[in-house]
């Protein structure tokens, strides 16, 4: 059976509230997964994924600012990014979030901004150092639009959203080497997924944030796994969750038990 879902609409707290919105499928289950989608970002592209989720678990996907409906200026801070997804992290569920692309290292933040909350992370495709070569051409095109060269004829197909994509990539440099710094000493349990035939981000950058979280994370290279695994391989991501949560269920007891043999 297929699960259903819909859009929802929210304020979200960023400095200046944000109107923006998500696809939600609700569950009256302990967990949830919170989604933050790659750039540019399009909660679309995670319907299968909303669709294939097991029972148990309610799933959110963000519309991220910058991309929701309306929206106009891209929003670089992670601070900023993250804060969109307050209102799905205090209501007392367990919490996985799960990144794509650009959005993996926001799953990561939220969970070192909510430790009480997430108790784990997948990544998918993360986007932890640089993108392929030629993928960077987006940049390039974007820089194009700006300054009103042969690209201005995209514009009109897809207004505002390359120069969106050239700001959150090029924002983000100077904000990941101090997450992964915070990362060092992080406990929670994470899966990194990437596809061996990712076109867009090499999958070198899943090996440096192996090298970053050491034991705490697991590896899954997919073979023949493109930058899209949520199209690709949904009910792979979603055994990634499920070894997350068992894993964080097991952190859990043990916390508690260790609480109880000193009380």
């Amino acid at each position: 059976m297929t699960r259903s879902f819909r859009e929802i609409a929210f304020t979200a707290p960023l400095s200046v509230p944000l109107e923006t919105d998500a696809y939600r499928a609700r569950d009256p289950g302990d967990w949830r997964v919170v989604v933050f989608p790659g750039t540019p970002c399009n909660k679309l592209l995670f319907t299968r994924f909303l669709r294939t989720a097991p029972r148990g678990v309610e799933v959110v996907v963000l519309s991220r600012p910058g991309f929701g409906k309306g929206h106009r200026q891209a929003i670089t801070d992670f601070d900023e990014q993250v804060a969109a997804a307050k209102p799905f992290l205090e209501d007392g569920k367990k919490v996985v979030t799960m990144g794509v692309s650009y959005g993996g290292e926001l799953a990561l933040k939220a969970a070192l901004d909510f430790p009480e909350a997430v108790q784990g992370v997948v990544t998918v495709a993360a986007l932890i150092d640089e993108p392929h070569d030629y993928a960077l051409t987006l940049e390039k095109l974007a820089v194009d639009l700006e300054e009103g060269g042969a690209g201005k004829w995209i514009e009109p197909l897809s207004p505002n959203r390359w120069n969106k994509v050239r700001a959150e990539v090029a924002g983000r440099r100077d904000q990941i080497g101090p997450l992964l710094e915070q990362l060092t000493d992080f406990k929670a349990p994470v899966e990194v997924l990437h596809g061996d035939f990712d076109a867009i981000v090499p999958k070198s950058n899943a090996e440096k944030l192996m090298r970053v979280l050491g034991e705490n994370a697991a590896l899954d290279i997919v073979p023949g796994g493109t930058h899209y695994l949520e199209l690709q391989y949904p009910r792979r991501l979603h055994q990634a969750i499920d070894r997350v949560r068992a894993r964080a269920e097991d952190r859990i007891r043990e916390g508690a038990a260790a609480v109880h043999s000193n009380s």
